[in-house]
């Protein structure tokens, strides 16, 4: 559990991912926050508290990890909170889990006698 910002950070990434991936493959997102909120489920499940099966995690891209042009990292940092208090692409993730996630939502809820016992397929 590494954060990071900027070109530096991102190379660091990026030759972690090639040599996991043995050269096929290249950082493109960071997704920090799926592992620990899969691990605490995954615990969850073992205790025979929620169904670890019927996890559905939705991501979205809300921010960069990497600089504009002819900033630093620092300034790209300091600039998240110049719009608004949010990350620069905040309302167009939400919108894009809304689109993405809403219809599955939708299915379930309205077909729950259904998918109460049964998983999606």
């Amino acid at each position: 559990m590494t954060y990071w910002h900027g070109k530096l950070m991102n190379d660091w990434a990026n030759r972690w991912t090639q040599y996991w991936t043995d050269g096929s493959g290249n950082f493109v997102t960071s997704a920090m926050e799926d592992t620990g909120s899969l691990q605490s489920l995954t615990f969850l499940d073992n205790a025979g508290l929620v169904d670890i099966n019927r996890v559905l995690v939705l991501r979205t891209g809300s921010n960069f990890t990497m600089q504009h042009a002819g900033i630093s990292a620092a300034e790209s940092l300091a600039g998240e909170k110049l719009k608004g208090g949010g990350y620069s692409a905040f309302i167009p993730a939400v919108e894009a889990a809304w689109k993405a996630g809403s219809p599955v939502v939708n299915e379930l809820v309205n077909h729950w006698q259904q998918y109460e016992y049964q998983l999606p397929n």
